[in-house]
């Protein structure tokens, strides 16, 4: 099987980051293997959360995979707690050949998320530039280029040497999906927006790109794959707290 390093958080309750990457990978039948950048007791879109900083134990514990001699077929990364977190990661990346696929967890709804700092966002964007693909949403394009337009922001990004830019969240005519762009080719995927905000989706999202260009489709077609997921996700999801996620373990089957 197809191996993919995952670095993200991990919460106890709340299915996002790590407690959706390794489901939906696994169901994907790649072999995914987890590295917590911070551990909270639940996800932090809840009123309140206990986190654990677990970044000084990121070079050691990298340094042990290297004694492993691991390598991967791909690296997903989402959440970072701090720069010289993102800055050992991107060492271990450099050693690697392996896909990347970066998720710039920054910010959304036009504003940069609480307690990300200027420098973290500077180690990010220095991560993107190392990226095969990165899925931004609309709020993190901006804060990537300093650009308020998708198109233009997506050239600087694209000229940087970023093989393809996923942005994520895009709206139209009450449906919600994603603009893919390459070097050559931009298309636009929408399926249904079901109820309102849902936590969580973007990790479902990127859970389903990686899996899909780690089974050979190309970036179009695991993009598409992957709002059609998100869709049925959500439309299936029982009411209930938004920030508990959706139940995709209930629509796995009918993608696998």
């Amino acid at each position: 099987m197809k191996k993919c390093a995952v670095f993200n958080d991990i919460s106890g309750f709340g299915k996002c980051s790590l407690a959706a990457n390794l489901p939906i990978l696994s169901a994907f039948q790649i072999e995914a293997h987890p590295f917590p950048t911070a551990v909270l007791s639940n996800q932090s879109a809840y009123e309140s959360f206990a986190i654990a900083d677990i970044s000084d134990h990121t070079a050691s514990f990298l340094f042990e995979w290297e004694k492993l001699g691991a390598s991967f077929d791909a690296v997903l990364t989402g959440y970072f707690f701090n720069k010289n977190q993102v800055n050992s990661v991107m060492n271990f990346i450099k050693s690697q050949n392996a896909l990347l696929v970066v998720d710039p967890v920054m910010g959304d709804g036009g504003e940069r998320y609480k307690g990300l700092g200027d420098e973290l966002c500077e180690s990010i964007k220095a991560l993107c530039l190392l990226a095969d693909v990165i899925t931004p949403n609309e709020t993190e394009l901006s804060l990537l280029t300093g650009e308020r337009n998708i198109e233009k922001a997506v050239g600087a990004l694209l000229a940087s040497g970023i093989g393809a830019v996923v942005v994520t969240g895009c709206e139209i005519n009450g449906k919600i999906g994603c603009r893919v762009f390459t070097p050559s080719v931009n298309k636009a995927f929408y399926a249904e927006k079901s109820g309102g905000y849902f936590s969580g989706t973007g990790d479902v999202f990127t859970s389903v790109l990686t899996a899909g260009l780690l089974n050979e489709k190309d970036v179009f077609s695991a993009a598409e794959t992957a709002v059609g997921f998100v869709s049925d996700a959500c439309r299936i999801t029982l009411p209930g707290n938004p920030e508990n996620g959706v139940d995709f373990e209930r629509i796995i089957a009918n993608y696998i």
